[in-house]
């Protein structure tokens, strides 16, 4: 959590940039997960899931303050010392006691797409991530260009590509 504040050499390193989707998913998604936790007293999922959003965070590079300080007030109730801290740091004069919990929006929450197995002949031979919304054309003619299926094609024709939606996708030679 210090390291998406500080970094070692650079000091202090949050910005006011604006965040991506990616990062407000990631914040509403450990925002929900931790309220619905507290509610049913799991406060080692709870914890475990604010170390998932710190690593995806992290991954995602995320040093904006829109982030980062609506994290440090869901965490507060769990590590209030090191909240309070850092709340200090992005330049707070009063405590970190007095803000709200921020209310989740759901829209963030929203999946647009799906990883999907793709198998040859019943052997998973690929993963796929399409759109929720592919249309069963659009997903054979994106099965058809993907390299990893292609190879296990052979140059044969397929007799048929089976797309169940929301599960798994096989290509039959």
């Amino acid at each position: 959590l210090w390291r998406l504040f500080v970094h070692e050499e650079k000091g202090f390193i949050v910005t006011d940039a604006d965040p991506t989707d990616a990062e407000w998913k990631v914040l509403y998604r450990a925002v929900k997960k931790v309220e619905e936790d507290t509610e049913r007293f799991s406060f080692n999922t709870a914890v475990r899931t604010f170390m998932i959003a710190v690593n995806e965070l992290a991954e995602l590079d995320c040093h904006k303050r829109a982030i980062l300080e609506k994290l440090l007030v869901i965490l507060c109730p769990y590590a209030p010392h090191v909240c309070e801290e850092l709340w200090e740091m992005t330049g707070h004069g009063s405590t970190i006691l007095s803000e709200p919990y921020p209310p989740v929006e759901e829209r963030y929450l929203a999946e647009t797409s799906k990883s999907y197995p793709v198998a040859v002949n019943g052997k998973t031979r690929a993963e796929m991530t399409l759109s929720l919304d592919a249309t069963q054309e659009e997903v054979e003619s994106m099965v058809l260009r993907n390299p990893g299926i292609v190879k296990w094609l052979e140059g044969r024709t397929p007799k048929k590509i089976v797309y169940v939606r929301n599960k798994m996708i096989n290509v039959v030679v």
